[in-house]
């Protein structure tokens, strides 16, 4: 028998046809994964192992490109494959085509792994939620033209608030090409500046109907709108990544017209209320201030100059009348004094001391108050009580105690 010499290059080459040839159609295997590693060229390396056994796997960046999830250490899958040597370390591999978790559906995966994601960079948080207006005059809604979406929109919108203007902008909502027109959508809207509110959504469907709604780039744009935005997407059991980034997430579309404008009906009852109470505290104001101007006009006229002068002008009058009576009374008292003086002037008076029997005596019109002041032979008038008389003075006599 002839010897075959091979070379390594030759053996590898060898190998890697019948490893490839034995599975022509590709495999189906499950397993772990293990030590998986994201390159930067954008290509997978994992193990797959069973606990048992491992393989090394490969997973080129074109096909990484379908998955919509990443895998982490200790998922169970399932990967489809080709077996195959590289052949220049000859080294085993399969080289995976398909992955999809063993267990658990590819889009509850990729939606776990998103929301985690994206909440862990904070585009949850309520912090970053914006406050919808109270009185939206525009509302912009970006969803299918022919969907029942915008048909329930519009009829909440013109039952609670029908002087509310609604732009649609025709939207895909469903399949591939959906989350960049929702992009283009809400970065339209934006552009254009001139609506208060902005709704995004879809009727009910299946999970992957509402699928583009998981996006990333969808997530990003809502997160990225200087327009308030609410999420109306499906039904009420529906949760998906737009719901929790937008700023207001609606159960329905009917549910988000709902939210995002008052009722003209809630408005009427509570405006009438607001001016009922309005014009009790209007009446209790005007009464207060009536009643503070009343105190401030009797503090005005108590302190006002015609008072103030009404009031001097009292005071004078009562000083007047105190005066006059403190004059009138010193006066009587002293016509008292002066009478009881003027009685007993009387009583000294030379009339009556005259009456009392006794008499002047003049010389040279002087009245003569000694003997010694007369000679024997001089002329006298003697004064009486009643009438006058002429007399020579004959002899004169001093008292003893007399000079002379």
């Amino acid at each position: 028998m002839e010897r075959r010499i091979y070379t390594v290059s030759e053996l590898n080459s060898l190998v890697r046809r019948l490893v490839e040839g034995g599975f022509p159609g590709g495999v189906w295997i499950v397993g772990e994964i293990r030590q998986f590693k994201k390159h930067s060229s954008g290509n997978w390396y994992f193990v797959l192992t069973d606990n048992v056994s491992n393989v090394d796997c490969v997973m080129w960046r074109s096909r990484v490109a379908s998955v919509g999830w990443t895998p982490e250490e200790g998922m169970k899958v399932e990967a489809f494959g080709r077996p195959t040597i590289y052949e220049k370390v000859g080294k085993f591999h399969i080289t995976i085509e398909r992955l999809i978790p063993a267990g658990r559906g590819e889009r509850a995966i990729a939606f776990e792994q998103l929301k985690k994601k994206l909440e862990a960079e904070g585009l949850f948080d309520p912090e970053h939620k914006k406050p919808l207006p109270v009185f939206p005059m525009v509302i912009g809604v970006a969803t299918s033209r022919t969907g029942a979406a915008i048909r329930d929109i519009i009829k909440v919108t013109r039952r609670r608030a029908p002087w509310v203007t609604i732009i649609l902008r025709n939207t895909l909502v469903q399949g591939d090409s959906a989350p960049a027109d929702i992009i283009r959508a809400i970065e339209e809207f934006n552009r254009f500046g001139k609506v208060d509110l902005l709704i995004v959504g879809r009727g009910g469907g299946s999970e992957e109907d509402l699928w583009c709604f998981n996006d990333e780039g969808v997530a990003r744009a809502i997160f990225a709108s200087k327009i308030p935005i609410i999420s109306a997407v499906g039904h009420e059991r529906d949760f998906t990544i737009a719901d929790f980034v937008a700023d207001v997430r609606a159960a329905t579309p009917s549910a988000a017209a709902e939210i995002a404008v008052p009722d003209r009906n809630e408005l009427i009852a509570s405006i009438g209320q607001k001016l009922r109470r309005m014009k009790i505290a209007l009446s209790n104001r005007v009464l207060y201030e009536k009643n503070e101007l009343t105190r401030l006009m009797h503090r005005l006229e108590l302190s006002s100059p015609s008072r103030r002068i009404e009031d001097y002008r009292r005071q004078v009058d009562d000083l007047l009348t105190a005066a006059t009576g403190a004059v009138v009374n010193r006066v009587r008292d002293a016509r008292i004094r002066i009478e009881h003086i003027m009685e007993k002037l009387e009583l000294l008076s030379v009339n009556r001391i005259l009456e009392r029997g006794f008499s002047l005596v003049w010389k040279d019109g002087r009245i003569v108050r000694s003997a010694g002041e007369l000679s024997p032979s001089e002329g006298v008038r003697i004064q009486f009580a009643v009438g006058e008389a002429d007399a020579t003075i004959e002899k004169i006599e001093l008292n003893p105690e007399g000079s002379q």
